[in-house]
């Protein structure tokens, strides 16, 4: 009896003292800023999905994935065009190459 009261209350104060740890930083907001939606960022994604359409024709016409993320891009493109918020991770996402496995 004594070694689960022993275990409990280690694991209790283990508790206790790592919850502010896990917690992190008060008032620190963990969204992402969003993208303003300026030209040269969408001239980029742009190029990005032309890009995945090229490499998917010529280069792996059996996988899927080129398209993909050729409407991913082009999906960002048109919600910041019409005045969407987009979050910062998304376009960076976005402007990633394809990666085939």
């Amino acid at each position: 009896m004594k070694k689960i009261s022993t275990l409990f209350t280690a694991g209790l104060v283990t508790l206790a003292l790592a919850t502010p740890v896990l917690a992190g930083s008060v008032g620190v907001s963990r969204s992402y800023p969003t993208a303003q939606p300026d030209a040269q960022t969408i001239v980029n994604l742009q190029q990005a999905a032309d890009a995945a359409q090229r490499e998917g024709r010529e280069g792996n016409k059996s996988n899927p994935a080129f398209g993909q993320k050729s409407y991913q891009i082009e999906q960002v493109v048109a919600r910041m065009e019409s005045g969407q918020q987009v979050d910062q991770q998304q376009v960076y996402e976005a402007l990633q190459p394809v990666r085939v496995w």
